[in-house]
């Protein structure tokens, strides 16, 4: 009997501390001072929770939404992104924005970010910090758009050519030359914004003299057309014969991984005669090197895109890349020209004058099994849905991020009996 008396009278205690709890908070709230509402810190989110609430009324309404005064990026992907990439403890922190809203009025731009209904105080100034982080993000938003035409005024047209003489030129040298650039041979331009980034592929095989000059070279052309770039070296491990479409497939997977929009596909010995030959992502393959000194500046035949090749990652992939079943030197850049015209691609080329380029005198090597070279291009149109970039016919050893490209090593195998 006891027992119940003490659990009625706990009851009673209980509602009467309710009832005194509700008539404290009504009285309070209506004398407390309008200056003490002002720095509660979740006062502050409400303030966010009325305009989120009074955007969707206005967006039932059709009204104008409220634009803030903040110059924010209202873009979903860059606020996901930022707290994916740089605020790992976020996740755990605050809920990932269910509601982001933006309406552009001239550079103007609104962020409704719903921090949830129980916001911790903590994670105000983390707010602020991811919003300032927006708003950097925003100013390169603004930025123009770096020109991809002859009409930039950086551009000199004909470039000087005594520099080919040079043949002791060493890495660290060129690496002096433009210490800017990023590991890899990376650059961007900082005043405006690029709309692809490349990658120059260059395969390579005993010409170090060569490929120092090409990047020296080539880096100032680059950078002149404001292009985003990086290289990458493709080498063929051991002393085998030579397969360059393997080793030129390789490095497109690296690329990839790199999440360029197009690739460069750029002998060691060619150079450019005039900086208005554009090195940009073209929308269709490019046939950059078109006209070559020693062909005497002539396009000899319509599938030829030999020497400097741009192409997009898709149009790529759509051909299946390069052949691997040519060994030695030749017959790959004829089978890619095939394959590309068998897709109804267009080969787009310069104008005779500025697509004039100059190969470095080398000794020509000869072609170890032409017969076999010419039964397989004959055979390219219906052969290049199953033999290229789909077969993994090579493995990549050793991949080096140097100062001025990356460097791969890629074994492609023993050739066949026949090409020996």
């Amino acid at each position: 009997m006891a027992i119940k008396c003490l659990q009625l009278s706990m009851k009673q205690l209980l509602l009467l501390l309710a009832v005194a709890t509700c008539s404290y908070l009504i009285i309070g709230k209506s004398v407390m001072p309008t200056r003490l509402k002002t720095t509660k810190p979740r006062d502050i989110l409400s303030i966010k929770q009325q305009q989120q609430q009074q955007h969707q009324q206005n967006t039932v309404n059709k009204k104008s939404p409220i634009i803030s005064n903040e110059k924010t990026k209202g873009d979903e992907e860059s606020v996901l992104e930022l707290v994916k990439n740089d605020h790992e403890i976020v996740l755990e922190r605050i809920r990932l924005p269910d509601i982001i809203d933006m309406q552009r009025n001239g550079t103007s731009a609104t962020v409704i970010v719903d921090m949830g209904d129980k916001p911790l105080a903590e994670d105000i100034p983390l707010f602020d910090e991811l919003k300032s982080r927006l708003l950097k993000n925003r100013s390169n938003d603004l930025k123009k758009i770096c020109s991809e035409s002859e009409d930039n005024r950086k551009l000199i047209g004909q470039l000087p050519q005594a520099v080919l003489l040079i043949t002791n030129l060493k890495e660290a040298e060129v690496q002096k030359h433009y210490p800017y650039l990023e590991p890899g041979g990376h650059w961007k331009p900082e005043d405006c914004t690029t709309e692809h980034k490349l990658a120059v592929i260059i395969p390579f095989r005993d010409r170090q003299t060569h490929l120092t000059r090409l990047i020296d070279f080539l880096i100032p052309v680059l950078k002149r057309q404001q292009l985003d770039f990086r290289f990458i070296v493709t080498e063929q491990y051991g002393n085998d014969l030579f397969n360059k479409g393997r080793i030129m497939n390789a490095a497109f997977r690296l690329a990839e991984r790199l999440n360029v929009s197009c690739v460069i596909f750029h002998d060691v010995d060619m150079f450019p005669q005039d900086d208005r030959n554009f090195y940009g992502c073209p929308p269709t393959p490019r046939h950059i090197g078109a006209f070559v000194s020693n062909l005497g500046y002539q396009l000899w035949y319509k599938e030829i895109v030999g020497g400097v090749l741009a192409i997009s990652m898709d149009d790529y992939r759509t051909v299946n890349g390069y052949s691997n079943m040519y060994w030695g030197w030749g017959g790959e850049d004829d089978d890619m020209g095939k394959r590309i015209m068998a897709e109804n691609l267009t080969i787009e080329r310069p104008d005779v004058t500025t697509g004039r380029f100059t190969m470095l005198k080398h000794v020509k090597r000869k072609r170890v099994a032409p017969k076999l070279i010419h039964k397989l291009l004959d055979e390219a149109e219906t052969r290049y849905r199953i033999d290229g970039l789909n077969v993994t016919s090579w493995k990549i050893l050793k991949i080096t991020l140097r100062p001025l490209y990356y460097h791969i090593y890629v074994d492609v195998g023993k050739p066949p009996s026949e090409w020996v």
